[in-house]
């Protein structure tokens, strides 16, 4: 692993940066965030991701977490997101865990096909676990420009 950075976005928020140098390949960044409850707030953190990847070298980068984005559209964090990682996937139900009906959790890559496929990992143990559901994605590491 070549660089870890956390980035605080209030008192209980914030993004977690892992660069990972990859053998024989390009590497790979990981940031995994945790927005705010506010919509202004929500935006805010969106933009400080897209900041801190514009300044650092271009590489494959997934980004997950829970958005607590649920409206999508010209306000949504999520539309602010897409001018580095494109359409956003479709959305999986992860929220609450008893009866997800919300998609506040997201994985989403800058590189098409970098994620093969995604699922909500919802077993029983799950569902006691936490009031989200996780999401599973499965890399496809010569994807991309990371073959």
């Amino acid at each position: 692993m070549r660089d870890v950075h956390r980035w605080r976005f209030g008192l209980e928020r914030g993004a977690l940066v892992a660069e990972i140098d990859l053998e024989s390949r390009e590497g790979l960044r990981i940031i995994a965030a945790h927005l705010g409850l506010l919509r202004w707030a929500r935006r805010q953190q969106a933009d400080t991701i897209l900041d801190i990847i514009g300044r650092r070298e271009d590489r494959p980068t997934l980004l997950m977490g829970d958005f607590n984005e649920w409206r999508l559209g010209p306000g949504s964090a999520l539309t602010r997101l897409e001018s580095v990682f494109g359409p956003l996937p479709t959305p999986i139900p992860s929220y609450p865990a008893r009866m997800p009906v919300l998609s506040l959790d997201r994985i989403m890559a800058n590189r098409t096909d970098l994620i093969a496929e995604m699922a909500v990992h919802d077993t029983p143990l799950a569902r006691k676990a936490s009031d989200h559901l996780p999401l599973l994605a499965r890399i496809d590491l010569c994807a991309g420009s990371l073959g």
